[in-house]
């Protein structure tokens, strides 16, 4: 591994272990210490969540033609900002616009870092490397949130201030560590061609979207799901939630690599795909099993279903690596990862409603109802990534 993945792999554990203590608090701070409620938060979420779906792959275009140091620089000190500035917020509206851009940020930042592990790293170690940086985040999330526990017991403005005061502080040291990447000049775009290219490549757009509704899924499926399933239909302790979640984290950490293996092409990641999505769909299948179980029996299967789901979630978060660095021209690999990021935040905003519809309003056969969504995804994603391999010289002649 050259340098630049190692800068960045430092960057993203300092700046996520800012981020997974401010997610364990913030529910309360802007609760409990600004005054909002929860539907205010709601609210600034969801326009939080707009502003980025929108804006996503516009920024991944300044990504690719400005440089992704720089403008990857420009995004962290613009959050290193926007932390600070919350602690001073007093109302919704002031909250919505720092959250919106926060949200904005957040995704020019994975683009930036997706178009830097683009121009240092051969194709053949792309996927490899991304899947070191996701195992990083997912340690320095797992370290935050055991670190935002202390301010959360102590529920006082105080603590909930270090904690933004610290996230800030986060982004200015990945600041300061990007630094020292050396800059890859911006790779030309064609003359003539269209600006928001990604956008224009239909079925790349569709692979986006299938990927970004699997993703919201398979991650709200252990953090929303599970703990509303327990208390609704099992009489097993709700606890077993931090078994599930520990569970997906330690896989996270540590197999995301090696779930990566052979996963170098989008050709390569039909298969992984097909195999993680039809994985996922059998864990679902084992949580619907738990209901009015007896609860050693409900420990179990929640266990089996955890260690499934995450393999799984490994499997499809390699082979959407492999297809959108593969798939993307190189002078628009930052606006083909920020387009990426567009179908994740549309399926941030589906997935709660339909899995609490599916699972809360029909029970154990809502279970197999989200199964059916992972074996179609399981389908259609190898379905769409063939026929844009197949299609793919007359796509490049419509971009270009």
């Amino acid at each position: 591994m050259n340098r630049t993945p190692r800068i960045l792999m430092f960057a993203t554990l300092v700046n996520t272990i800012g981020n997974g203590a401010y997610l364990t608090t913030s529910a309360l701070f802007l609760t409990r210490s600004v005054g909002l409620s929860t539907g205010q938060v709601a609210a600034g979420l969801s326009a939080a969540a707009f502003a980025g779906m929108v804006l996503s792959t516009p920024m991944g275009y300044v990504v690719d033609r400005l440089g992704a140091k720089r403008v990857q620089l420009a995004a962290l000190l613009g959050n290193a900002l926007c932390f600070a500035g919350l602690t001073r917020v007093h109302g919704v509206w002031a909250y919505a616009m720092i959250a919106c851009l926060i949200a904005v940020g957040d995704a020019t930042v994975k683009a930036a870092n997706g178009a830097l592990i683009a121009a240092a790293v051969p194709a053949g170690e792309r996927v490899r490397t991304r899947a070191f940086l996701r195992s990083t985040s997912n340690a320095g999330i797992a370290i935050g949130t055991l670190a935002g526990g202390v301010p959360l017991a102590l529920d006082s403005r105080a603590g909930y201030v270090a904690v933004l005061l610290g996230n800030a502080a986060s982004f200015l040291i990945a600041f300061a560590v990007i630094m020292c990447i050396r800059d890859a000049a911006p790779v030309a775009a064609p003359a003539g061609g269209p600006r928001m290219v990604a956008l224009r490549d239909r079925p790349f757009m569709a692979f986006a979207l299938v990927d970004g509704l699997t993703a919201a899924l398979y991650n709200e499926i252990t953090s929303l799901a599970l703990p509303l399933w327990l208390v609704t239909y099992t009489h097993a302790p709700v606890t077993l939630v931090s078994v599930a979640l520990l569970i997906n984290t330690v896989g996270c950490v540590t197999l995301q690599v090696w779930a990566a293996r052979g996963t170098e092409t989008a050709a390569a990641a039909i298969p992984v795909a097909r195999r993680g999505a039809l994985v996922v769909a059998a864990a679902c299948v084992l949580f619907g099993l738990t209901a009015h179980r007896t609860s050693w029996l409900v420990v179990a299967l929640v266990v089996a279903a955890s260690v499934v789901h995450v393999l799984g979630e490994l499997w499809l978060s390699s082979a959407t690596g492999a297809v959108v660095f593969d798939l993307a021209p190189e002078w628009a690999q930052g606006q083909y990862q920020a387009a990426q990021q567009t179908g994740r935040q549309i399926g941030n905003l589906a997935a709660p409603p339909i899995l609490t519809g599916l699972v809360i309003g029909l029970g154990a056969a809502g279970w197999l109802g989200v199964a059916a969504i992972f074996a179609a995804a399981g389908w259609l994603v190898p379905a769409i990534v063939r026929h844009r391999l197949t299609a793919a010289p007359a796509s490049a002649d419509a971009v270009a």
